[in-house]
């Protein structure tokens, strides 16, 4: 990260957040030293964060997870990538779906409904495109109404945080090793 602050010099709810996540990982998650600059973005965005990885969910979250992976790609996100895969594993996610996720549409491993996801999922997050009529029918024959809309929720929170830290450099914490390349 190009903005770099001391860890005396973040607000005492940041620190406290940081130890809490040195407890649990081993280490500190390097997007809260960015978010937690301005705490009240960095709770509104773990917020928005938990209610959509929440068990509540209608998405599955296999599915959340790969979406949020291909989009966290696109936005050229390391530490997204990083994360999300690893989140992806946690949830039994085949490897082989994150390792040849680049190229999905030339792979015939992934079922309808996450084919359909992912092609709304790009055509969100890619500038310049539209949701087709034709997009528009096949979601509404893979998903309910409520499911496209936390859909888009998924999709949108993932725009937000992959483009953030993008923009700000912030480097992957080393969950995953695996090829980001393919």
């Amino acid at each position: 990260m190009w903005l770099k602050f001391e860890k005396d010099q973040l607000p005492l709810f940041t620190r406290i957040i940081l130890f809490l996540q040195r407890k649990k990982f081993g280490f500190d998650l390097n997007p809260t030293k960015a978010w937690g600059i301005v705490p009240r973005l960095m709770f509104g965005i773990n917020f928005f964060f938990k209610l959509i990885s929440s068990k509540k969910s209608r998405i599955d979250a296999s599915l959340r997870t790969l979406i949020s992976v291909r989009v966290s790609q696109i936005n050229n996100c390391e530490f997204c990538v990083d994360m999300n895969s690893y989140l992806f594993f946690e949830t039994k996610g085949e490897s082989k779906k994150i390792n040849q996720l680049k190229s999905w549409k030339a792979n015939n491993i992934y079922s309808e409904k996450e084919q359909v996801a992912l092609e709304y999922a790009e055509t969100i997050t890619i500038t310049g495109r539209n949701v087709t009529e034709d997009l528009q029918s096949r979601l509404l024959q893979q998903f309910k109404k409520k499911d496209i809309i936390e859909l888009t929720a998924i999709v949108a929170f993932q725009n937000l945080s992959s483009k953030f830290n993008s923009a700000l450099n912030i480097k992957p914490n080393g969950f995953c090793d695996i090829d980001k390349t393919k």
